[in-house]
């Protein structure tokens, strides 16, 4: 349920969203049916992804050695069981905890420093859990909401209890063959529900006063206004389940109920406990790491000491028939790790390859400028020289017409002292005033 609503939830906020399981059931046709993928092989999504969210171990660890360079958010669901584990590769940017009980177990068991978890609580979706009609001042229903319980002593100690006050039973769960895939209609018709986790956080945010309490691990009390905040923050779970199913114990809490206080638990649940907040939370976190750490480069000798340590755990966690399971798939992963190699070879020699093209074309680009330079001061050369040439000639010229009228004037100078200094100049000078006296328009006597 919680990779349902997430999966449709991110759709609905437009991103492309594909689910990897082993195995799907029906629900696989509504996500289908909404657009989103839902595959059993990693081998048939083409398309890499940016960023890989992992609620259950095995198939985490498959996704991201299938993807081995993209950021993995892991979230833990449960404090002991095996899907719980949290992935330890480097490519795990962030590690999520739904409630204080999972952050103690990968703190306290896989030594994961507190500053790196993120507590995400779960969420419900409110549109499908409307609040139902104020409870009665006296209950009359009851129903243990839970897929652990089964027709044992436990469910038989609680139908006890309830039947000495006068409320009928019922049970939802796949234990005991009620299976509803939509539970949320039948909720309302109940007063009391007995349920941990997130069976109990939708009957809180339905209006149901809720007794925690597991069939399969103890029971803890009934949910109180004063009390809501602190159970949600351990999820409702097995933190608080400290105490055995008995008539007595359960009877204990029946006799708590109160119609007005567990309508404000239930009013408080709804303000805190909605699906969207954690959704919300999720998506950031989700976006961050594919912002900050786009590509996560792992070498190939390190990925095959992670990869070789987990098989190792894997194999003395498991039993006889688990060792051999591993030890029979531990040629798959060598796989994986020679395609990790191989991929990383191929990524460094494509950017050498692009680097060597760039420095060359970086090298050919400078040698043609060199070359267009030398042509450019080349020719200004050849230019200045013509240009000088073409000066000096002038000049040379302008010269020789200097000398020449020189030389002319000289000449004139010379003749006009010849003609000053001759006879005929002296004898002719009366004549010469007396023409300037009688010439048309010259002076008067």
């Amino acid at each position: 349920m919680f990779t349902r609503d997430l999966a449709l939830w991110l759709r609905r906020r437009g991103h492309a969203v594909t689910i990897f399981a082993t195995a799907f059931g029906d629900m696989a046709d509504e996500l289908r049916f909404a657009s989103i993928a839902c595959v059993t092989e990693l081998s048939d999504i083409a398309a890499r992804p940016d960023v890989i969210i992992g609620n259950t171990h095995h198939e985490t660890v498959r996704a991201l050695l299938h993807f081995h360079d993209v950021p993995v958010l892991t979230i833990c669901h449960d404090r002991s069981a095996e899907h719980g584990r949290p992935a330890q590769f480097t490519q795990v940017v962030c590690h999520v905890a739904v409630d204080e009980n999972c952050a103690e177990r990968l703190v306290h068991e896989f030594g994961i420093a507190r500053e790196r978890i993120e507590l995400i609580q779960n969420g419900v979706d409110l549109s499908r859990f409307p609040r139902r009609s104020e409870l009665p001042a006296r209950p009359r229903t009851a129903l243990v909401f839970s897929n652990y319980a089964s027709h044992d002593a436990q469910l038989e100690e609680i139908r006890a209890a309830c039947v000495q006050r006068g409320l009928s039973l019922d049970v939802i769960g796949s234990g005991t063959g009620n299976h509803l895939p939509d539970p949320a209609e039948a909720l309302g018709r109940y007063d009391i529900v007995f349920g941990k986790g997130r069976c109990a956080t939708e009957a809180l945010c339905t209006g149901n006063a809720v007794v925690v309490l597991d069939p399969s691990a103890g029971m803890g009390e009934m949910v109180t206004a004063a009390t809501a905040a602190h159970a949600r923050r351990w999820n409702f779970g097995r933190a608080l389940l400290i105490r055995p199913i008995t008539r007595e114990n359960v009877g204990a809490e029946l006799d708590r109920y109160d119609a007005e206080d567990a309508g404000k638990a239930g009013e408080w649940m709804r303000a805190h406990g909605g699906l969207d907040a954690t959704l919300g939370a999720l998506e950031r976190c989700a976006q961050g790491m594919a912002l900050q750490h786009p590509v996560i480069e792992v070498p190939a000798s390190q990925r095959a000491n992670e990869v070789a340590r987990y098989m190792e755990d894997w194999i003395r966690r498991g039993n006889p028939s688990a060792a051999h399971l591993a030890v029979a798939s531990l040629q798959q992963h060598i796989g994986w790790i020679q395609q990790s190699f191989n991929d990383h070879q191929r990524m460094h020699q494509a950017r050498i390859d692009a680097l060597q093209a760039e420095l060359q074309r970086q090298a050919e680009e400078a040698r043609r400028q060199t070359e267009l330079a030398a042509m450019q001061t080349a020719a200004q050369a050849a230019q200045a020289a013509q240009s000088n040439a073409d000066c000096n000639a002038r000049l040379a010229e302008a010269e020789q017409q200097t000398r020449q009228a020189r030389t002319e004037l000289a000449l004139l100078q010379a003749q006009l002292r010849e003609v000053y200094a001759s006879r005929s100049w002296r004898v002719t000078g009366p004549l010469r005033r007396v023409s300037t006296l009688v010439r048309p328009g010259g002076p008067r006597a």
